[in-house]
């Protein structure tokens, strides 16, 4: 879902309350990547929310989140891809036209996710647009359909971070440039206690090994854990440079990254983004 594009052009202010807030921070666009906040804590009363729909819910990531959120008792999940797998919706993210479609299928939801994703290392352009200009009009969308609350499954820090930065990593800056575009765009439609950005490094889960995007199974994964999450490998890690770091980082589950984009849904984050291993399985760990 994927072709050659440039960064989107910055959306007009919209006459809603929302579209008002985007207006107002238009001069200081904040990028949530790098300036992560605390934000009021959302009392959950165990209710679970009407309607959500999950964006890229045909995925690796997006399925095991429509998944756990019928188990948690969400009455509708909708799953909107480009094939309409897993029983959902099929739309097309390549074009602004879809924006309507997108609106449409978002009407009475109370919270979107977007795990929408594009991992092709040599080909910036199609990164940049998969992971930017896509989410951006799944953003909008939301905007339009008056949707209260949004979750985003982005990027750790620590990842760009360790290459160089965001702006100048050496490799998959369109990766990272798209990442950066759907966190100001999201920070700039919605309120900071509305908004839940669940940013893994490296994910691994099922019975399958993938080279791209690079993934390993379970089993395999689990071994890591229990090396890399170890306090001695941790400790190493923390006082290492950053390309270091980040081979020693501990890898993160599905299921737990799942979990959290439940907890964001309903608003059990305790801060707006869920940066790294660590914070993404105790926002898990609240469903």
């Amino acid at each position: 879902m994927s072709t050659p594009a440039v960064f989107a052009a910055p959306r007009a202010p919209r006459a809603t309350p929302v579209g008002t807030r985007r207006a107002r921070r238009a001069s200081a666009p904040r990028t949530a990547a790098t300036s992560p906040r605390v934000v009021r804590a959302v009392a959950s009363d165990d209710k679970a929310p009407a309607k959500v729909v999950v964006v890229g819910g045909s995925g690796f990531v997006g399925s095991r989140v429509c998944d756990k959120l019928r188990a948690a008792g969400v009455a509708d999940v909708v799953s909107v891809s480009k094939s309409g797998g897993n029983g959902g919706v099929a739309i097309d993210l390549s074009s602004d036209a879809c924006v309507t479609a997108l609106t449409d299928a978002m009407k009475g939801a109370d919270c979107v996710v977007s795990c929408v994703g594009v991992f092709k290392p040599g080909d910036d352009d199609a990164m940049r647009e998969g992971n930017g200009t896509y989410n951006v009009r799944v953003v909008d969308a939301a905007v339009a359909a008056k949707v209260d609350r949004f979750v985003y499954v982005s990027v750790a820090s620590i990842v760009p971070d360790a290459l160089g930065g965001a702006e100048s990593a050496p490799v998959m800056a369109g990766y990272f440039a798209g990442k950066k575009m759907t966190e100001e765009a999201v920070a700039n439609a919605f309120e900071d206690s509305n908004v839940c950005l669940v940013k893994p490094s490296f994910i691994f889960g099922g019975d399958a090994f993938s080279v791209n995007p690079p993934r390993v199974t379970q089993q395999y994964g689990d071994v890591l854990v229990k090396i890399l999450g170890s306090g001695f490998v941790k400790s190493v890690a923390q006082r290492s440079p950053g390309p270091i770091a980040l081979t020693l980082a501990e890898p993160v589950s599905v299921d737990d990254v799942a979990g959290a984009v439940c907890a964001g849904v309903f608003g059990r984050n305790q801060k707006m983004s869920c940066d790294g291993t660590d914070e993404i399985k105790a926002c898990a760990a609240t469903m």
